[in-house]
């Protein structure tokens, strides 16, 4: 049994039916042959066999009564492998819908409580689909960020995965013996010792505290660091106002040439500036159609960017997350992508950012729900004072295919979680020659007249057509405030979380 952390009892504490906090993602994946005799079945009795390997995938949770205790981890002495693994035909909804909206009502259908905090749906009949054929199926994954390894991200799809084609011979599991569930007298001692050790007055005010644990440590820092006001004070925009239940995923494919032939082009920039720069460029766009677009330039956060110059284990901790502006308020797409290259490379943290190539060792899912669960940290601190008007996960994925068995894994895309602040996350993977850009979002918060994948698709063009601009290369001798802030807030956020692995390490 394992109490969960502070943190973890946050996340549970915080999210809402509009607004859960798991992770996830489609993957998309082609049968060697029309004549392949893989099936839901046989993923079912893949995932059995790989049960062991993962404590989180047979536990539940248990909570204390009167919620003066921090949940458990339990072993789920009824855990039942139907209630995990399910199979829809797409083809055969009696209300037909894409695989990007299944996924979407899918990842965001909050998980129950009373038993293991993850789901897996194998789905076929992609053929309806264009596209897609007879060959290909998909697997929809989701998982509670609080059940999530904060060291590695594994997950089922790490435990399936493989970097050659192969059927997998599988072994009789040892018999599962679950943990007896603690008696409900001993969970009330439990409550019973906490009450009494903290007042009373304070005793039913845990949760509360829990909640706003991180934020509290957060916000102390930046108090000690004097930093101006104007830190703590982003942009407003109509994506950042409360999110309703309702969610849209959309993606956008982009080869791996086309970037790197744009990057040449444009010179002394790197294909990270230029993705960044498309997405800068297509909220540039839709808040400007929406008479929206703020004066100040909107503030990302970026979890990918590591401490150490190289990986030495599959460890989170070299994990954190950075601040930087996204230069909105400049109109001119290159001088922007130029500005955010040079903000880049004055930071401290761009070494180590560059570094990140070493992450295609993990498999793409792992490295997605990492950096989920770093920005849902931030998502608590949003609930308080706004820091980000969004997240920009860019996960440098591995360029050359995966398989699941003899299937190879053609296409994935991984979401994040909103939160009341955040109606819109954007996660970029690189896999296999080519960069999937996906866009989480509440259609409530959003009002374009076409998704916003065609923004991004109209940012890229218009990059494109400009790239030959002569453009008057200015120094910005100013530019010690707004990035100086940023530079500023990027430290704190190291070493907050370095102070973080530092006192889980001393425990």
């Amino acid at each position: 049994m394992r109490t969960l952390s502070e943190l973890d009892a946050s996340f549970l504490f915080l999210e809402s039916s509009r607004a859960p906090l798991q992770v996830g993602g489609t993957y998309i994946f082609k049968k060697k042959s029309i004549r392949s005799k893989f099936n839901f079945e046989r993923i079912k009795a893949l995932i059995a066999n790989k049960l062991g390997n993962e404590i989180f995938l047979r536990q539940k949770l248990v909570e204390a009564p009167l919620n003066n205790e921090f949940p458990i981890w339990c072993d789920d002495p009824n855990f039942d492998l139907e209630n995990h693994v399910h199979h829809i035909q797409l083809n055969t909804l009696q209300s037909p819908c894409s695989l990007e909206e299944l996924s979407a009502k899918i990842l965001n259908t909050p998980l129950e409580r009373h038993q293991p905090l993850w789901q897996v749906y194998y789905v076929d009949g992609l053929d309806s689909e264009s596209g897609y054929s007879k060959q290909h199926f998909a697997l929809i994954l989701v998982t509670h960020i609080s059940a999530l390894d904060h060291s590695t991200g594994e997950d089922i799809l790490s435990q399936l995965l493989d970097v050659s084609p192969h059927v997998q011979k599988l072994t009789t599991p040892e018999p599962w013996v679950p943990t007896e569930l603690p008696e409900t007298a001993s969970l009330i001692e439990a409550a019973y010792n906490t009450a009494l050790s903290i007042p009373s007055s304070i005793a039913n005010l845990l949760k509360d505290t829990a909640s706003s644990a991180f934020y509290s440590v957060l916000y102390e820092k930046l108090q000690r660091l004097n930093l101006p006001s104007a830190l703590l004070s982003v942009a407003s925009t109509p994506l950042n106002k409360k999110v309703s239940s309702k969610r849209v995923s959309d993606n956008l494919r982009l080869s791996f040439s086309s970037i790197r032939t744009l990057r040449q082009e444009l010179n002394n920039v790197t294909t990270n500036d230029i993705l960044i720069g498309v997405c800068a460029e297509a909220l540039h766009s839709y808040l400007k159609d929406n008479n929206a677009l703020p004066k100040a330039p909107l503030i990302a956060l970026s979890p990918i960017s590591v401490r150490s110059t190289s990986l030495t284990y599959k460890s989170g901790k070299q994990l954190t997350a950075s601040l930087f502006s996204l230069i909105t308020h400049e109109s001119n797409p290159i001088r922007r992508i130029r500005q955010i290259h040079s903000m880049a490379t004055s930071s401290n943290h761009y070494d180590d950012a560059i570094s990140a190539n070493r992450l295609t060792e993990l498999v793409p899912s792992n490295m997605a729900s990492l950096s989920a669960r770093v920005y849902s940290e931030f998502l608590l601190a949003q609930k308080f004072k706004p820091m980000f008007n969004l997240p920009i996960i860019n996960i440098p994925g591995p360029q050359f295919p995966l398989y699941l068995e003899e299937n190879e894994l053609v296409s994935l895309s991984c979401s994040s979680p909103l939160f009341d602040g955040i109606g819109l996350t954007i996660t970029i993977i690189s896999y296999n020659g080519e960069y999937n850009i996906n866009c989480t979002y509440c259609p409530d918060r959003f009002n374009g007249e076409k998704p916003f994948s065609r923004y991004l698709e109209e940012a890229l063009e218009r990059i494109d057509q400009l790239k030959h601009t002569a453009l008057e290369e200015k120094e910005d001798e100013s530019r010690s405030f707004v990035s100086g802030i940023i530079d500023d807030a990027s430290e704190l956020v190291s070493g907050l979380f370095s102070s973080t692995t530092s006192s889980k390490q001393g425990e």
